[in-house]
């Protein structure tokens, strides 16, 4: 029995290193540079180390999994996300975790640690303000700092019985500042949902760990019976580690690297041409060494009878340069097609199966990150007693939908001869950025009452008999 709040579980130790590697990859050539192997490991002369060093130096990272990473993340949010909330919660459109920092911005660091790691979490914690009921916020949390987690039956139903999060904490020393471990415990008891903070005891933290601070929040209708927190993962949102999207691009993304750094080392020590001279007896050799030499079309060379003058010039270092051709080929096979830009003239139809084949796992990525952030805001809406239907969606279009005036006009003659409901046309109009996401239509309705031309009403009738021709 282990009684230490720090325990982590063994699956987690167990991808500690894919997620620190995709990390890794995604950062950048200064973070994966020590992954490079050191040549001559037993070598610990000066001068080995300085040809190591050299040898890193000289190696070319090209990022194909952080760009794409970062294409993915352009795909899905190119159009805003919609978020359906009472007017008590709509301070998370602009504030989601007491910080400043938007719903919308929230989202996309969540998607974003979803695509590396293939894991993340949301908390929702509830402050009591003076005055003024307390407002809920959103906070997150990495793979890396979920350290533990459980499960149990509750009515028939699996659900978290307790979560472990590590948090590091900056305490201010002097004008500097020192690091503090902590541990947050959510834990599900008979009486409801109850959060302990655990910290190291002693004059320099390195006692046992103790319960510091234990809250029971009481929100506008009382404790919560459930934990707040979600998890957000790349197949599904239950406790079980999925893997990272991109851990298999980052794999060759690294290969490539070392291939580069064996490539940029070949040109480097063979690249130069090198001149050879023969012929020479020990008397010429000692007047050139003695005199020097000088190569070039301006500075003729006096050879004795029989010598020659040549330049010995290496062959391309094709092996390599094959190697990382096939592994760039690969990382474009598995989604990175940022790399290089296709060269081959491909129809509108192409385009779209291709671009759908790659974004099957971001539409899986995207789904789980709306359906945990729709469950966050439900609970926020819970300690702020509201009741109303919340919903937060992460766009999902990624090929690009286009309206010719053409398509416009026989949608709106479809809707006008009853082929479908105006509400039908509209949602089609949204998807085709005719119409704002967040505009429901409530407020369209509200707005065409108040301008007083009776256009795109359902009670009005135009002149010929038939409906009116705004939508």
């Amino acid at each position: 029995m282990s009684n230490d709040a720090s325990f982590k579980r063994p699956d987690y130790i167990e991808a500690l290193d894919r997620w620190a590697t995709v990390r890794d990859v995604c950062a950048g050539q200064h973070r994966v540079v020590d992954r490079l192997p050191y040549i001559n490991a037993h070598d610990k002369s000066p001068e080995n180390q300085d040809r190591n060093k050299a040898y890193r130096e000289r190696a070319v990272f090209k990022n194909a999994t952080g760009h794409t990473r970062n294409g993915l993340l352009g795909l899905a949010f190119h159009k805003d996300p919609t978020l359906t909330v009472p007017k008590k919660l709509e301070y998370l459109q602009d504030n989601a975790n007491g910080s400043g920092v938007s719903i919308y911005q929230h989202s996309q660091g969540t998607l974003e640690k979803v695509l590396e790691a293939g894991r993340h979490g949301l908390y929702v914690d509830f402050h009591q303000d003076a005055g003024a009921g307390g407002h809920a916020v959103i906070l997150t949390y990495c793979a890396e700092d979920i350290i533990n987690w459980r499960t149990g039956m509750v009515d028939g139903h699996s659900v978290l019985t307790m979560v472990m999060l590590r948090e590091t904490l900056e305490v201010e020393d002097g004008f500097g500042f020192k690091l503090v471990e902590q541990f947050r415990e959510l834990a599900l008891e008979a009486d409801g949902f109850v959060c302990r903070v655990w910290r190291r005891t002693g004059p320099k933290g390195g006692g046992p760990l103790e319960v510091f601070e234990t809250f029971k929040p009481d929100g506008v209708t009382g404790r919560l019976k459930e934990i707040p927190f979600t998890f957000v993962g790349a197949q599904n949102n239950d406790p079980t580690i999925d893997e990272s999207p991109l851990y298999d691009i980052a794999m060759i993304n690294l290969g490539h690297y070392r291939n580069s750094a064996d490539y940029e080392d070949s040109v480097f020590w063979c690249g130069q041409a090198q001149p050879w001279i023969s012929g020479l007896d020990e008397q010429w050799r000692d007047w050139m060494e003695k005199n020097g030499v000088y190569v070039g079309s301006r500075a003729p060379m006096m050879l004795p009878v029989g010598g020659a003058f040549g330049y010995a010039q290496p062959l391309p270092n094709t092996l390599v340069k094959e190697a990382m051709a096939d592994k760039n080929q690969m990382m474009i096979e598995l989604g990175a097609r940022m790399v290089v830009a296709s060269l081959a003239t491909k129809t509108a139809t192409e385009s779209r199966g291709d671009q759908s084949a790659s974004t099957s796992v971001l539409a899986g990525c995207v789904a789980n990150v709306s359906e945990a952030y729709t469950r966050a805001i439900m609970w926020c809406g819970q300690y702020m007693g509201v009741t109303d239907k919340v919903a937060y969606q992460v766009n999902q279009e990624f090929v690009e939908l286009t309206a010719d005036p053409q398509m416009v006009t026989a949608l709106v003659g479809l809707w006008q001869n009853g082929g479908f409901a105006k509400a039908d046309l509209r949602a089609y109009l949204r998807k085709l950025g005719l119409i704002a996401p967040e505009r429901t239509d409530q407020q369209i309705d509200g707005e065409l009452h108040e301008q007083g031309d009776g256009l795109g009403l359902d009670d009005e009738v135009t002149p010929n008999g038939g409906k009116p021709s705004n939508p």
